[in-house]
C-alpha cells in the first residue's frame, strides 16, 4: 500500500524544509501539501513510477523538477501554486507531462520535457521560460501575467506557446533569446487552441528554404502559428517587433502582414504600422494557419491597397435643377463597354457590363493624381483611372451601378480627383481629397471645389461641369460646333453633340450649351 506524506505547519515559519539534498525522489508516494502549508524544496525534484502530488498549497524548488511518472497523478487537478526560486536556471523535464495549477517562475527554466500544461496562471517576475522543442499549454481558464520585454517565453526553435483563443485579443508573448516578438489574435471563428513559435529569418518556403531576396524590405522575423483543429478559424493576425529587426529598406508606413499559404507568401493590403517601438500591424480574415511575416511593397508581404473614392460631380447638360436627367438610359443609347477608348482620352481600361444599371447618367472618367498641392497635380503624377457611373443625384460609383470606386496604388503625396466627360470640360479637386474610415471624399457641387473655380454656376448653389466640348479636349471652341455638332445634327443616338444628352443633336445643344460655353477652357493642370 502506498504511502502518504502530509506536510503540516507545525511552526511559526509555515513550511517543512527538505534542504541539504540534492535530489527529493518521489518513487510512488502519494505527497499532499494542504493550503497555507508550504514545501520548500532546496535541491531538485524527481517524480518515478506511480509518484503523486496533491497541492493546495505551496512548492518552492530551488532545483530542477523531473517527472517521469508511468501513473499516479502529479499535481492534476489540484489548486496550489510551484514556484521555481533557483539562482541559476532550472529545468522542468521528464517523461511526462506535468499539470501545474499555478506555475510562478521566480528563475528562469527551461523546458527539456515534451510539454507541460498551466490550469490557472503562469506568472513571469522577468525571468524566462525557455521552450527548447517543448509545448508549454495554458488551459481555457489559464492566462499568462507579467510578461513584456524583460521577461516572456523563448519560443526560438521548435517549442511553441498553445493557447486557447476566442473571441478577444489574446496575447502570445513569445520571442527569441534576443527579440521579445509577441503576437495578439482574436478570433471570430470556432474557439480552439493556437500554438505559436517564432525564428529570425524569413523564408522563401515559410519555414523551409533560404532566406528571401527582399529580406532588406522585412521585418527579420517569423510567426508560426498552428491550431489544433483545422478549419472554422477567423483570426486577426497582430505581431509585434522592434526597430533593430526592421531590414535597412523597410518603410513601416507601407507595411504589411503577409502569409504562406499554397506554397507562396500571400500578401495583404498596405498600410501603416503603429505604436513607437516596438510597431505592430494588423492582419484580419485568417482562416488557415502557417508562417506569417511582415514586409513593404518591395517584399512579398505587402500590395497597394485598395482606396475607395466617394466623389459626386454635376454635367451641366443634363442638370433640371435639382439633379440630372437620364434620357440616354431611357432611350437605350449608352454603350455597355465604356468609350474613353479613344482620343484624346486612350484609355484602355476593359469596363464592360451586360445591362446599363438603374439611375446611370452616362459614363464618365475618374482619374487620380497624387501630388504635394493642386498646382503641381500634373498629368505626370496620374496614378490610377477607371471608368465609371454618373447617376442622377451626381454619386459617381463603379460599374456595379452602387459600389464606390476602388483603386490600387501607393499614395505618396496628397490625392486629387480629376473627372472627365466625353463633351464637358473636365474638373479638378481644389483641395486635396479627405480620408474617413478608408474612403476619400469629395463633392464638385458646390462653389469653389474645382481647382481654379472650373465649373459653372448652374443656379440654386449648384455647380457643374461646362457643357459643349465635342471633341474632349480643354477647350470649348468653333471646333465643337463644326467637327462635332454640325455634322451630327439632325440625329440620335449616344452622340458627342448632343450637349443636352437627351439622345438628339438639334439647335437647343448648339444654342443652349456651346454657344453660352465658347472660349471655357479646363482648369485642370496639363
Amino acid at each position: 500500500m502506498k504511502s502518504i506524506i502530509t506536510f503540516l505547519i507545525i511552526i511559526a515559519l509555515g513550511y517543512a524544509d527538505l534542504a541539504h539534498c540534492q535530489y527529493l525522489v518521489n518513487a510512488g508516494s502519494d505527497i499532499v501539501i494542504n493550503s497555507g502549508t508550504s514545501l520548500v524544496m532546496d535541491a531538485s525534484f524527481r517524480n518515478e513510477s506511480d509518484g503523486s502530488m496533491n497541492n493546495s498549497g505551496q512548492v518552492l524548488i530551488s532545483g530542477d523538477w523531473i517527472n517521469n511518472q508511468t501513473s499516479g497523478n502529479l499535481l492534476n487537478g489540484t489548486s496550489g501554486v510551484v514556484e521555481f526560486t533557483g539562482s541559476t536556471p532550472q529545468d522542468i523535464g521528464g517523461s511526462a507531462i506535468t499539470y501545474f495549477h499555478d506555475l510562478d517562475l521566480q528563475n528562469d527554466a527551461n523546458l527539456t520535457a515534451n510539454a507541460i500544461s498551466v490550469n490557472g496562471n503562469l506568472t513571469l517576475s522577468s525571468t524566462f521560460l525557455s521552450l527548447g522543442n517543448g509545448v508549454v499549454v495554458i488551459q481555457s481558464s489559464g492566462q499568462i501575467v507579467g510578461a513584456g520585454p524583460s521577461g516572456y517565453i523563448i519560443a526560438g526553435g521548435n517549442g511553441m506557446l498553445r493557447q486557447y483563443v476566442t473571441g478577444a485579443n489574446k496575447i502570445f508573448p513569445v520571442g527569441t533569446i534576443s527579440s521579445f516578438v509577441p503576437v495578439t489574435l482574436s478570433n471570430t471563428g470556432t474557439a480552439d487552441y493556437y500554438s505559436v513559435r517564432v525564428f529570425p529569418d524569413v523564408r522563401t518556403n515559410g519555414t523551409t528554404g533560404g532566406t528571401i531576396p527582399e529580406i532588406n524590405d522585412c521585418v527579420d522575423m517569423t510567426w508560426v502559428i498552428t491550431e489544433n483543429v483545422a478549419g472554422g478559424s477567423n483570426l486577426s493576425v497582430t505581431p509585434y517587433w522592434s526597430a533593430g529587426l526592421e531590414g535597412p529598406n523597410f518603410n513601416r508606413n507601407h507595411a504589411a502582414v503577409g502569409h504562406y499559404t499554397a506554397g507562396a507568401w500571400d500578401p495583404d493590403g498596405e498600410g501603416i504600422a503603429s505604436g513607437a517601438n516596438p510597431y505592430s500591424i494588423t492582419r484580419t480574415g485568417i482562416t488557415s494557419l502557417s508562417a506569417f511575416a511582415v514586409g513593404d511593397l518591395e517584399s512579398p508581404m505587402a500590395i497597394p491597397i485598395d482606396i475607395r473614392l466617394d466623389v459626386t460631380a454635376f454635367l451641366e447638360g443634363p442638370f433640371n435643377g435639382s439633379g440630372m436627367d437620364t434620357d440616354l438610359l431611357s432611350g437605350g443609347v449608352i454603350p455597355l463597354l465604356q468609350p474613353y477608348n479613344t482620343a484624346p482620352w486612350f484609355y484602355g481600361g476593359s469596363e464592360s457590363v451586360g445591362s446599363i444599371p438603374a439611375d446611370v447618367v452616362d459614363w464618365c472618367l475618374l482619374e487620380i493624381r497624387d501630388a504635394a498641392n493642386a498646382a503641381s497635380a500634373t498629368p505626370a503624377t496620374v496614378v490610377a483611372t477607371k471608368a465609371v457611373f454618373l447617376l442622377s443625384d451626381g454619386s459617381i460609383v463603379d460599374i456595379d451601378g452602387s459600389s464606390l470606386p476602388a483603386f490600387s496604388f501607393t499614395l505618396t503625396n496628397q490625392m486629387f480627383a480629376v473627372v472627365w466627360h466625353r463633351n464637358h470640360l473636365g474638373i479638378m479637386s481644389a483641395s486635396a481629397l479627405s480620408e474617413s474610415g478608408g474612403i476619400y471624399s469629395y463633392d464638385f457641387t458646390t462653389s469653389g471645389q474645382a481647382y481654379l473655380n472650373g465649373q459653372k454656376n448652374l443656379g440654386g448653389g449648384d455647380y457643374g461641369m461646362y457643357s459643349g466640348n465635342g471633341n474632349g479636349n480643354l477647350l470649348i471652341n468653333l471646333m465643337d460646333k463644326n467637327n462635332v455638332w454640325a455634322p451630327e445634327a439632325g440625329t440620335t443616338g449616344y452622340k458627342d453633340g448632343d450637349f443636352d444628352m437627351n439622345t438628339e443633336v438639334d439647335n437647343a445643344d448648339k444654342n443652349d450649351q456651346w454657344y453660352n460655353n465658347t472660349g471655357t477652357s479646363s482648369t485642370v493642370p496639363n
